[in-house]
């Protein structure tokens, strides 16, 4: 072998050595050390590193950290994604995948099994029913108006474009067949608005093909909610109806995906409420309220409302954004996470709604809902019909153990106009005699009786041992000079436990 052959071997060899040390390199001096990294195209939290530990487990975690960090990650995630796109026309994503005719739909399993018919919970559904039916007697019992409507999955409303390869049980009946059977055995006032859905999709894109696949566009929402508003004009007469005409209607070009960072090229509907008058309170009661989340919690008011009605509607991310369609109409619009499903005696006596309304997604029913909401054991205090009049108390006594938002000494409850705090709170526990059962707390203000338990307490209650009650009052309804804090008991006795006189003070 020449020199000039024997050097330029060794000069290839270095030069191939020296790449693959950088490759070995540069991923680890380039990995992403912060914390709370999302990946963009994966749509998930990155590993934090993890408490040191002697354990096998410490291993996997810190094998996990290395995996979901190492340096180029993204941009290689992004190559194998936009490569199998492009030559297969396949979707390497754990969220979403293809369906036919260019559409692309939810991948999650319980998503799939349930487009299949095989997951349908009928114990859960039952349960969930039970809530709906106990709610709805209690709301009715205080003059307030209530109804449940449930969202569809994009699958329901346009199966055709659903995988082909995926396959239906015909045999089985589906999450919302077998909702629809139980609800119509109630007086509950139900929408499930799937044949109005369908009926409507030959003339308008109901649900985008591509972007936001897990929930209905702003054409589809609307058509949802037009159903909502004509309960709204049978109830109330000084609420204006819904008109497409009061909207703008916009259309929005996306170039990626809501969830995931893939590319796509799609026009969406958007509706724009034309006169917008709301002003956003969200942050009044926010840091001061009792929940479980306060993820999609909002607050409007409109000064400029025809009226002086309140709404209250607890949702999922399928109603997160269509406030708009009430904020024109009513005068406080209050939107809560249904997740807080516990609290819902609560925010009645917070907000004082004209109605309230409760929504589901379908595919919540099938997936994330059994493991988050247990509607079993739900109990609602009953709402107060007496006369007003007190009997001698019976022995029953109770002690505060927490006050904010204010300050109670005796008989008086002080408040200081320098406190910003929007919501005055009492805790504290009943303690009654053996002779005396089934106690319920409630406050009189100058214009409402309020309930001082909700389920949410109940279970506290019982795990405790101790019989707990809770008054949450807005700080701006309270202008009176006296609140009465009473109670009743199983024999249908009303007697006070103490009557408090507000006061102002700096």
């Amino acid at each position: 072998m020449s020199k000039k052959n024997f050097d330029k071997n060794h000069i290839a060899s270095y030069v191939f050595i020296a790449a693959f040390i950088l490759a070995l390199i540069l991923p680890v001096v380039f990995m992403n050390f912060k914390r709370d990294q999302i990946s963009e195209y994966e749509n998930k939290k990155l590993a934090d590193w993890p408490e040191f530990e002697l354990s096998e487990d410490y291993i996997k975690a810190v094998e996990e950290y290395v995996d979901d960090r190492i340096g180029f990650r993204e941009s290689a995630i992004a190559v194998y994604t936009e490569a199998n796109n492009a030559l297969f026309h396949t979707m390497v994503n754990p969220l979403f995948m293809w369906g036919e005719d260019g559409n692309i739909y939810y991948k999650d399993k319980d998503y799939i099994a349930a487009y299949q018919r095989l997951n349908t919970d009928k114990e859960y559904i039952d349960s969930m029913v039970s809530f709906l039916e106990k709610t709805n007697d209690y709301l009715e019992s205080k003059d307030i108006r209530f109804l449940y409507f449930v969202c569809p999955d994009k699958k329901t409303i346009y199966p055709e474009h659903f995988p082909r390869t995926v396959h239906v049980n015909e045999r089985n009946i589906s999450v919302l067949e077998y909702l629809d059977e139980k609800m119509r055995k109630t007086d509950v006032e139900y929408i499930d608005p799937k044949d109005y859905l369908i009926a409507a999709k030959d003339n308008v894109l109901l649900y985008n093909k591509l972007y936001d696949v897990t929930h209905w566009n702003d054409r589809g929402a609307f058509v949802g909610h037009s159903l909502i508003d004509q309960k709204v004009q049978e109830w109330f007469d000084d609420v204006p109806p819904l008109k497409e005409e009061n909207f703008d209607i916009e259309t929005v070009h996306v170039d990626s995906l809501d969830n995931a960072k893939f590319a796509i090229d799609e026009n969406i509907p958007l509706y724009k409420l034309r006169d917008d008058k709301m002003a956003d309170y969200t942050e009044l009661l926010k840091p001061y309220m009792d929940c479980e989340t306060n993820t999609f919690y909002t607050h409007h008011i409109n000064e400029s409302a025809p009226n002086g009605r309140r709404l209250l509607v607890f949702t999922d991310s399928y109603f997160q954004s269509y406030q708009k369609f009430y904020d024109d109409r009513f005068r406080e619009v209050y939107f809560v996470h249904r997740q807080n499903y516990d609290y819902l005696q609560y925010f009645v006596n917070l907000t004082f709604p004209d109605m309230v309304i409760f929504e589901t997604a379908e595919r919540s029913i099938s997936s994330e809902m059994p493991l988050t909401s247990d509607f079993s054991n739900y109990r609602y205090e009953p709402a107060y019909k007496g006369d007003g009049t007190y009997s001698d108390n019976p022995g029953v006594t109770y002690d505060v153990t927490e006050v904010s938002g204010g300050r109670v000494s005796g008989s008086y409850i002080y408040l200081d106009p320098a406190d910003t705090t929007a919501i005055f709170k009492m805790d504290g526990v009943i303690n009654a005699p053996e002779e005396v059962c089934d106690v319920h707390v409630y406050a009189r203000t100058d214009d409402e009786c309020i309930e001082c338990e909700y389920s949410k307490l109940y279970r506290q209650s019982e795990e405790e041992g101790t019989d707990r009650f809770s008054l949450s009052i807005q700080r701006r309804f309270m202008a009176q000079s006296r609140i009465d804090l009473f109670a009743t008991d199983e024999s249908g006795r009303t007697f006070l436990l103490e009557s408090f006189e507000v006061k102002y003070d700096g």
